[in-house]
């Protein structure tokens, strides 16, 4: 691996930075997403400060959660298959999958 190799590496992380720092932009700039967002958590107009934070976060943990658990189990078997076949990374699959699952478990519970 010449210096040639590293230098193209290194220019194309750039340019990838660079490109999600412009699309980052751009959907700021245009306010991409945010109501639809808003929508779809259900998020009255009329709620104000915190209230607008709780309902939010109950209308999308919720959903996150019960994806999670539906996946969790598939990462967990995937980790075991990845250590049983020699993997380094099995444990941390595994570990992801579990604290991921726990993580937004103990939002739902902060939020009730």
């Amino acid at each position: 691996m010449g210096l040639s190799y590293r230098s193209r590496r290194g220019l194309a992380a750039v340019a990838y930075a660079v490109l999600a720092a412009l699309a980052g932009l751009m959907c700021l700039r245009l306010a991409v997403g945010v109501e639809v967002v808003k929508k779809a958590a259900g998020v009255p107009d009329n709620a104000a400060g915190g209230g607008r934070f709780i309902n939010g976060a109950k209308a999308l943990v919720v959903p996150m959660l019960a994806m999670t658990a539906a996946v969790a189990p598939l990462a967990i078997i995937v980790g075991g298959l990845s250590l049983l076949f020699g993997g380094r990374r099995g444990l941390q699959i595994m570990g992801t999958a579990l604290g991921v699952l726990l993580v937004l478990g103990s939002v739902t519970a902060i939020v009730d």
